[in-house]
Order: C-alpha cells, then structure tokens, then sequence
C-alpha cells in the first residue's frame, strides 16, 4: 500500500508540474499581450492629445481675430472725441484675457503631450522618445507664435490690423497645425505598427498555446493510459478473470515497476488459486472418503446396537424368572451380576441409539403434561432402593423452593414437555452424583424463576463428592468427556442430557461448589412448554 502511494505521489507531482508550466505560459502570454495593448492604448491617448493641439491653435487665432476686430471697430467711433477718448466697452476689454487663456490651455496641451498626466479626462503617459525631435519642433513653433500674438497684439492695443495676422501670426499658427499634423501621422503610423505586433503575437501566442495544450494532454494521456490500462485489468481480476496481463511498459520509471508488481501480482494469485483448487480437490475427496467412513461406521453402530439390543430383553428377563427358582445364595450372587451386567448394556445400547438419532436431527419429543415433582421423586425413590441395595453411605433430600408471591397452593409443578427424556435427564444426573459421592447428602431442588418474565423451573442436584476436575469442565457436556473410570461410564449420558434439555428449549450447566466439596448440576426449562 505505501508503495502504491509513493508510485501515485510522484505521477500526481509530474502532473502537476506539467499544469504548472502551462499556467504560467498562459500568464506570461497574457502578460506581454496587455502591455502591448496598454501600450496602444496609451499611443492612442497621446494621439488625441497630438490632435487637439490643431483645436486649440484654431480657437487661439479665433481668439485674435476678434481682438482685432473689436478695436478695428472702436477706432472707427472715437474720430470726432477731441476732449477725451471713449471708455473701452466690456467686450474689448475682455478678449485679451480670452486670448491669454486660449494660449494657456495650448501651451498646457503641448507640456502635457511630452510630460504626461491628467489632461481633459485622459490618463496620458509621457511621450515615447522617438517622438521628442517632433515635439521639440511643436514646443519651438509655439514660442514663436506665442512671442507674435504678445509682440505684436497684445503689448500694441489700438494698432492692430488684419495685415499681422494675415502676415506674421497666421503662417506661425499654420507652421504650428503643421507639425502636429505630421506627429499625429507619425504617431498614428507607430500605433499602427503596434497594433499589427499586437495582432501577430495574438496569433503566435494562440497557436503557441494551442501547441503547448497538445504536448501537454499528449504527455498526461501517455502518463494516465498505463494507469487506466491497469484499472482496466484490475476490474477483470475483480470479476474472477485472471487470464488478463498489462503490457509491460520500456524503461524504469513508477509505472514500469507498477505494471510489472500488477503482473507478477496475477501470476502469484493465479498460481494461488490453482494450487488451492488442487488442494480443495484433495481435501473433498479426502473428506468424501471420511463421510463414507462415518456413515458406514454409523451404519454398523445402528446395526451393533439394534443387535444388542434384541437378546438383552430376553437375558434380563429369564434371569428374573430364574432368581425366583434360585435358592442357593451363591447362585444368587452370581445371576445378580448377570442382570447388573446385562442393564448395563441395555444402558449402553440405549445411549448410542439416543447420540445416532441427536447427530441425524431425528430425536423427537412426545410432550404432555405432568407434574415434574413427582417425576423427581419417583426418580429418587428408584434411586434409593438401589443404594440400600449397595449400602452406600449416601442421603437423599429433596426441596421444593417456591416464589413468595406464587399463587400456586398445592406441590404440583406442571410442565409440558417429553416424561420420558426429561425422567432420563434427571437419572443421569442422579446417577453421576451417586457415582463420585463416597458419603454425605445429595440435594435436589426445584425452583420456580419469574427474572424478566422468564417464567422457568430450575433444578439443581448437588452432591457432596469430588468434584468436577477443571480440565474436563470446559467440554463437560461434549460426547466422551470423561476421565473416570468408576461404574464404567462412556462420557454419553451428560451429551444427551444438554441435546434433550435443549430440544425443550431449556438450558443444562454445572459448577463446581465454593462453600463446601462437590459439584451442582442445573438445567432450566420453560414452564409453558
């Protein structure tokens, strides 16, 4: 997994430096593009301001020819005023301050061309070099015109006449118009040529981009195609084909070692799976082979023990007839093991029969209703008849525990449930307690328990013998679990007991007792059936 990561790490960075590079072409492309067009901009700015100085050298000698028309007309009036001449009308009076501030606003356009600045609304920048000998030639035409109007209108009320302008103002205007005329051509030429590199590095840088966008999608396609051939192949393997390969790519680079790591990969499940699918097949045969063995070894202990079971009824029968005739003590003895002997094996018999049905799911349960207290004691009394019979030291006792608020008045604890099963639940139990208890007591208790609304009966049976030895007690209820050899036990009886108390859907367990020596088995069963 890491190496996947530092393999997808380095080829997320070779994309992202590709993108990188692309970027910043595209800025760097828009960046020369917008100077050059901020450029032409600015030439046409300082072209307007070029041409504007032709607008106000007009309205300058506008400005002049009506001065002098002004005072050609009063000196026309004042011929016959001898004492006094006539006070200048506001008019007059007025034009050679026009003319000044005509004059301003051309001599502030012409600085303002060369300089730069705020001018009429326009943000100009200053006057490329190249155009300084133009504007010099400007700037020196406008000091001659300027030096003119003053020297010659201006500085001499009164004298004026349409023979100045027409010979020494007028040609300095039009020598004026004249040269920004020829820099507004030559400015406008310039723009021109400015706005054609403009239009070509547009196009150079266009196909530039287009070029560069090409290499660029070329190399990722080249990066990325390796990787969707192997998403490709992996969505083949996901799907169980491991027939698939990725062409192995040249060189030694992340992609190669990847796409040789998936191959390899494929291989190593490949052969995994043909290895394991012989396996698989070796281990089916072989448990093919121990499931005959089991059902042919279930088949004859069916058989043994139907076999069995056939001539022990008849033993144990003509022996109980014959013990009556027997009066011989000794003979007595000796048929009293034969019938000892002979339920043992009835026992035996019926224990493997009950594990056969338990292990073919066919143990069925005839369920009624009885009083599961006399079902107790009737156990125990069998039990005590054969422990006289043995003059075991042992006691029995037996107590009913029931709830403080059970209504129930009478002894009777009711269930619906299997007599049969249940009465050889309980005399297995018994018969393991009277098989390790040397002397002392062996308790039976019923209790009725409402936890939860549970509504169970539990029985316990405690015994004062040796106890549960710790090793066995994890599988105690597993078939065959047993380490003693007392009475001849097989280890099938407390099997049983948990597959019988379990069918009624109950529960069995045993512990090992804290205050005193000994052992107590439980099993729980519903009372409701």
């Amino acid at each position: 997994m890491h190496f996947l990561k530092t393999i997808y790490s380095k080829i997320a960075l070779k994309i992202g430096i590709i993108i990188i590079i692309q970027i910043a072409f595209i800025i760097t492309s828009f960046g020369i593009l917008s100077y050059y067009q901020s450029q032409g901009t600015h030439l046409g700015n300082s072209i307007n301001i070029a041409g504007k100085n032709r607008f106000l050298t007009s309205n300058l000698m506008f400005q002049v020819s009506e001065h002098l028309l002004e005072e050609a007309k009063t000196t026309t009036t004042t011929t016959t005023a001898a004492a006094a001449p006539a006070a200048p009308t506001a008019t007059t009076s007025s034009y050679p301050s026009k003319i000044d501030s005509a004059a301003k606003q051309l001599e502030l356009n012409i600085l303002g061309l060369k300089q730069g600045g705020k001018i009429s609304g326009i943000d100009l920048k200053p006057l490329p070099s190249q155009f300084s000998s133009y504007w010099n030639t400007i700037y020196q035409k406008w000091v001659l015109l300027k030096t003119a109007i003053t020297n010659n209108i201006l500085s001499k009320p009164n004298e004026g006449n349409s023979t100045i302008i027409t010979k020494i103002v007028e040609p300095k205007a039009a020598s004026l118009i004249d040269s920004s005329n020829l820099l507004v051509t030559q400015l406008g030429e310039y723009a021109k040529n400015e706005s054609q590199t403009l239009i070509l590095l547009e196009t150079i840088f266009a196909v530039a981009n287009i070029a560069v966008s090409a290499v660029i999608l070329y190399i990722v396609v080249r990066i990325l195609k390796p990787i969707f051939e192997l998403n490709k192949a992996m969505l083949k393997v996901k799907k169980g084909n491991l027939e698939v390969s990725v062409k192995q790519r040249k060189g030694n680079d992340e992609l190669s070692t990847l796409t040789e790591s998936f191959n390899s990969m494929v291989d190593s499940i490949r052969n995994y799976i043909i290895t394991q699918n012989d396996l698989t097949g070796k281990l089916k045969e072989s448990y093919d082979q121990v499931e005959q063995t089991q059902k042919t070894q279930k088949e004859f202990i069916d058989i043994a023990a139907h076999e069995l079971r056939s001539p022990i009824q008849p033993i144990l029968g003509l022996s109980d007839l014959l013990h009556t005739k027997i009066k011989d003590e000794q003979q007595s003895e000796l048929l009293d093991i034969v019938i000892r002997n002979a339920k043992r094996l009835q026992h035996l018999t019926e224990d493997i029969l009950d594990v056969s049905k338990i292990e073919s799911h066919s143990l069925n349960l005839n369920r009624e209703q009885f009083d599961l207290n006399k079902v107790i004691k009737n156990a125990i009394y069998d039990f005590r008849k054969e422990i006289e019979k043995i003059s075991c030291n042992i006691a029995f006792l037996y107590q009913e525990r029931i709830l403080e608020n059970d209504d129930e008045t009478d002894d009777d604890l009711l269930i619906q449930a299997d007599m049969h099963r249940l009465t050889q639940v309980i005399s297995n139990l018994l018969s393991n307690a009277i098989k390790f208890t040397h002397e002392g007591t062996i308790v039976v208790t019923t209790r009725k328990d409402n936890t939860n609304n549970s509504n169970l009966v539990i029985v316990s049976v405690k015994d004062t013998g040796n106890g549960i030895d710790p090793e066995i007690l994890p599988r105690l209820f597993t078939k065959f679990a047993t380490k003693s050899n007392r009475g001849g036990g097989t280890g099938l009886g407390l099997y049983i007991s948990k597959n019988i108390i379990e069918a009624h859907g109950g529960k069995i367990w045993a512990e090992n007792n804290k205050d005193s020596k000994g052992a107590t088995f439980s099993f729980s069963l519903p009372i409701s059936g």
